[in-house]
Protein backbone atom coordinates (compact mmCIF):
# COMPACT_ATOMS: atom_id res chain seq x y z
CA UNK A 1 0.00 0.00 0.00
CA UNK A 2 2.83 2.30 0.78
CA UNK A 3 4.47 1.51 -2.43
CA UNK A 4 1.34 2.82 -4.06
CA UNK A 5 2.14 6.65 -2.84
CA UNK A 6 5.30 6.76 -2.82
CA UNK A 7 7.19 9.81 -5.64
CA UNK A 8 8.22 7.10 -7.99
CA UNK A 9 4.82 4.36 -8.20
CA UNK A 10 2.37 4.98 -11.22
CA UNK A 11 -0.08 6.60 -9.06
CA UNK A 12 1.80 9.52 -7.86
CA UNK A 13 3.22 10.39 -11.42
CA UNK A 14 -0.82 9.88 -12.30
CA UNK A 15 -1.56 12.11 -10.17
CA UNK A 16 1.06 14.76 -10.88
CA UNK A 17 0.40 14.84 -14.46
CA UNK A 18 -3.52 15.30 -13.55
CA UNK A 19 -2.11 18.13 -11.11
CA UNK A 20 -0.16 19.74 -14.17
CA UNK A 21 -2.70 18.97 -16.65
CA UNK A 22 -5.55 20.94 -13.90
CA UNK A 23 -3.14 23.39 -13.09
CA UNK A 24 -3.15 25.06 -17.35
CA UNK A 25 -6.25 24.59 -17.41
CA UNK A 26 -7.25 26.94 -14.37
CA UNK A 27 -4.17 29.36 -15.71
CA UNK A 28 -5.97 29.62 -18.91
CA UNK A 29 -9.55 30.05 -17.53
CA UNK A 30 -8.28 32.89 -15.20
CA UNK A 31 -6.33 34.68 -17.76
CA UNK A 32 -9.55 34.57 -20.19
CA UNK A 33 -11.78 36.64 -17.69
CA UNK A 34 -10.71 39.29 -19.60
CA UNK A 35 -12.03 38.16 -23.06
CA UNK A 36 -9.66 40.23 -24.86
CA UNK A 37 -6.93 38.26 -23.19
CA UNK A 38 -8.24 35.11 -24.38
CA UNK A 39 -5.85 34.76 -27.18
CA UNK A 40 -2.46 35.30 -25.05
CA UNK A 41 -3.99 33.24 -22.45
CA UNK A 42 -4.72 30.19 -24.81
CA UNK A 43 -0.92 31.02 -26.62
CA UNK A 44 0.52 30.75 -23.17
CA UNK A 45 -1.45 27.51 -22.06
CA UNK A 46 -0.34 25.76 -24.84
CA UNK A 47 3.30 26.67 -24.32
CA UNK A 48 3.27 25.37 -20.63
CA UNK A 49 1.15 22.29 -21.64
CA UNK A 50 3.73 21.26 -24.23
CA UNK A 51 6.78 22.40 -22.52
CA UNK A 52 6.15 21.60 -19.04
CA UNK A 53 3.24 18.92 -18.87
CA UNK A 54 4.65 16.93 -21.87
CA UNK A 55 7.86 17.37 -22.17
CA UNK A 56 8.89 18.06 -18.79
CA UNK A 57 10.86 21.14 -18.99
CA UNK A 58 10.81 23.91 -16.79
CA UNK A 59 7.78 25.04 -14.33
CA UNK A 60 4.33 26.06 -15.47
CA UNK A 61 3.60 29.22 -13.83
CA UNK A 62 7.00 30.93 -14.92
CA UNK A 63 6.65 29.48 -18.43
CA UNK A 64 2.94 30.75 -18.81
CA UNK A 65 3.71 34.21 -17.76
CA UNK A 66 6.52 34.16 -19.61
CA UNK A 67 4.42 33.50 -23.02
CA UNK A 68 1.61 35.63 -22.04
CA UNK A 69 3.79 38.38 -21.36
CA UNK A 70 6.06 38.23 -24.91
CA UNK A 71 2.83 37.56 -26.88
CA UNK A 72 -0.13 39.97 -25.26
CA UNK A 73 0.84 42.47 -27.53
CA UNK A 74 1.11 40.91 -30.72
CA UNK A 75 -2.07 38.67 -30.25
CA UNK A 76 -4.02 41.22 -29.34
CA UNK A 77 -5.60 42.84 -32.49
CA UNK A 78 -5.72 39.00 -34.00
CA UNK A 79 -8.16 38.35 -30.37
CA UNK A 80 -10.09 41.53 -30.74
CA UNK A 81 -11.16 40.69 -34.58
CA UNK A 82 -12.11 37.27 -33.74
CA UNK A 83 -14.43 37.85 -31.27
CA UNK A 84 -15.84 40.64 -33.27
CA UNK A 85 -15.81 38.05 -36.58
CA UNK A 86 -17.34 35.68 -33.78
CA UNK A 87 -19.97 37.82 -32.95
CA UNK A 88 -21.21 38.78 -36.30
CA UNK A 89 -21.17 35.12 -37.66
CA UNK A 90 -23.52 34.25 -34.20
CA UNK A 91 -25.87 36.84 -35.19
CA UNK A 92 -26.41 35.68 -38.78
CA UNK A 93 -26.57 32.40 -37.93
CA UNK A 94 -29.31 32.82 -35.41
CA UNK A 95 -31.11 35.07 -37.94
CA UNK A 96 -30.97 32.85 -40.60
CA UNK A 97 -32.07 29.64 -38.12
CA UNK A 98 -35.38 31.21 -37.47
CA UNK A 99 -36.26 32.40 -40.70
CA UNK A 100 -35.97 29.78 -43.71
CA UNK A 101 -35.91 30.46 -47.07
CA UNK A 102 -33.96 28.94 -50.36
CA UNK A 103 -31.65 31.92 -50.13
CA UNK A 104 -31.34 31.95 -46.45
CA UNK A 105 -30.25 27.95 -46.61
CA UNK A 106 -27.74 28.86 -48.87
CA UNK A 107 -26.14 31.78 -46.73
CA UNK A 108 -26.38 29.16 -43.45
CA UNK A 109 -24.17 26.72 -45.15
CA UNK A 110 -21.47 29.64 -46.54
CA UNK A 111 -21.71 30.75 -42.64
CA UNK A 112 -21.19 27.07 -41.49
CA UNK A 113 -17.91 27.22 -43.58
CA UNK A 114 -16.93 31.20 -42.28
CA UNK A 115 -17.21 29.05 -38.69
CA UNK A 116 -15.00 26.49 -39.77
CA UNK A 117 -12.51 28.86 -41.31
CA UNK A 118 -12.41 31.50 -38.63
CA UNK A 119 -12.32 28.26 -36.09
CA UNK A 120 -9.51 26.34 -37.84
CA UNK A 121 -7.34 29.77 -38.18
CA UNK A 122 -7.99 30.16 -33.96
CA UNK A 123 -7.06 26.66 -33.49
CA UNK A 124 -4.18 27.03 -35.19
CA UNK A 125 -2.56 30.61 -34.69
CA UNK A 126 -2.01 30.21 -30.78
CA UNK A 127 -0.03 27.08 -30.64
CA UNK A 128 2.10 28.77 -33.70
CA UNK A 129 2.75 31.74 -32.17
CA UNK A 130 3.78 29.99 -28.97
CA UNK A 131 6.59 28.14 -31.45
CA UNK A 132 7.55 30.44 -34.02
CA UNK A 133 8.35 34.34 -34.47
CA UNK A 134 6.20 35.29 -36.88
CA UNK A 135 4.06 38.40 -37.82
CA UNK A 136 0.33 38.36 -37.48
CA UNK A 137 -0.26 38.18 -41.62
CA UNK A 138 2.18 35.40 -41.48
CA UNK A 139 0.70 33.30 -38.85
CA UNK A 140 -2.91 33.80 -40.47
CA UNK A 141 -1.23 32.27 -43.86
CA UNK A 142 0.32 29.68 -41.79
CA UNK A 143 -2.53 28.65 -40.24
CA UNK A 144 -4.73 28.57 -43.24
CA UNK A 145 -2.18 26.26 -44.40
CA UNK A 146 -1.83 23.63 -42.43
CA UNK A 147 -5.61 23.91 -41.50
CA UNK A 148 -6.28 22.78 -45.03
CA UNK A 149 -3.10 20.90 -45.34
CA UNK A 150 -4.06 18.47 -42.27
CA UNK A 151 -7.55 18.87 -42.92
CA UNK A 152 -8.85 15.25 -41.48
CA UNK A 153 -6.99 16.39 -38.37
CA UNK A 154 -8.73 19.65 -38.21
CA UNK A 155 -12.30 18.33 -38.52
CA UNK A 156 -10.74 16.22 -35.16
CA UNK A 157 -9.36 18.79 -33.62
CA UNK A 158 -13.05 21.25 -34.39
CA UNK A 159 -15.28 17.83 -32.91
CA UNK A 160 -13.08 17.63 -29.55
CA UNK A 161 -13.13 21.12 -29.20
CA UNK A 162 -17.42 21.13 -29.64
CA UNK A 163 -17.71 18.31 -27.49
CA UNK A 164 -15.57 19.95 -24.95
CA UNK A 165 -17.86 23.08 -25.00
CA UNK A 166 -20.93 20.76 -24.80
CA UNK A 167 -19.92 18.80 -21.93
CA UNK A 168 -19.19 22.21 -20.28
CA UNK A 169 -22.62 23.69 -21.50
CA UNK A 170 -24.07 20.83 -19.86
CA UNK A 171 -22.11 20.40 -16.78
CA UNK A 172 -20.73 24.28 -15.81
CA UNK A 173 -18.23 22.41 -13.25
CA UNK A 174 -16.58 20.84 -15.81
CA UNK A 175 -14.97 24.14 -16.96
CA UNK A 176 -12.18 23.69 -14.11
CA UNK A 177 -11.64 20.12 -15.47
CA UNK A 178 -11.91 19.91 -19.04
CA UNK A 179 -10.02 22.91 -20.20
CA UNK A 180 -7.07 21.50 -19.49
CA UNK A 181 -7.73 17.89 -20.37
CA UNK A 182 -8.15 19.59 -23.94
CA UNK A 183 -4.94 21.53 -24.19
CA UNK A 184 -3.30 18.16 -23.32
CA UNK A 185 -4.82 16.01 -26.11
CA UNK A 186 -4.46 18.63 -28.55
CA UNK A 187 -0.93 19.07 -28.03
CA UNK A 188 -0.39 15.17 -29.49
CA UNK A 189 -1.97 16.19 -32.98
CA UNK A 190 -0.44 19.93 -32.39
CA UNK A 191 3.35 19.13 -31.79
CA UNK A 192 2.59 16.48 -35.05
CA UNK A 193 1.77 19.65 -36.86
CA UNK A 194 4.37 22.08 -35.55
CA UNK A 195 7.24 19.45 -35.85
CA UNK A 196 6.42 19.45 -39.51
CA UNK A 197 6.91 23.28 -40.18
CA UNK A 198 10.37 23.38 -38.19
CA UNK A 199 13.24 22.85 -39.85
CA UNK A 200 15.51 19.90 -39.42
CA UNK A 201 17.74 20.46 -36.56
CA UNK A 202 21.46 18.65 -37.15
CA UNK A 203 21.51 15.84 -35.13
CA UNK A 204 23.63 15.91 -31.82
CA UNK A 205 23.80 19.79 -32.31
CA UNK A 206 22.42 22.10 -28.91
CA UNK A 207 19.25 23.11 -31.53
CA UNK A 208 18.44 19.61 -31.83
CA UNK A 209 18.51 18.83 -27.75
CA UNK A 210 15.71 21.71 -27.49
CA UNK A 211 12.33 20.53 -25.50
CA UNK A 212 10.46 20.81 -29.26
CA UNK A 213 13.06 18.50 -31.07
CA UNK A 214 12.39 15.65 -28.44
Amino acid sequence: MIKIFSSDSAFSRFMNLLFDILYVGILWIICCVPLITAGASTTAAYYAMAKCVRHKTGYIGREFLKSFKSNFRQILPLTLVFWVVSGVLAVDVYYIWNHESRLNNALFVVLVFLCFLVSGLVIYICPLLSRFHKKNTELIKTAAYVLFKFLPLTIGILFMFLAVCAAVYLMPWAIFVLPGLYLFGLSYPMEYVLKKLMPPAQEDSEEAQKWYYQ
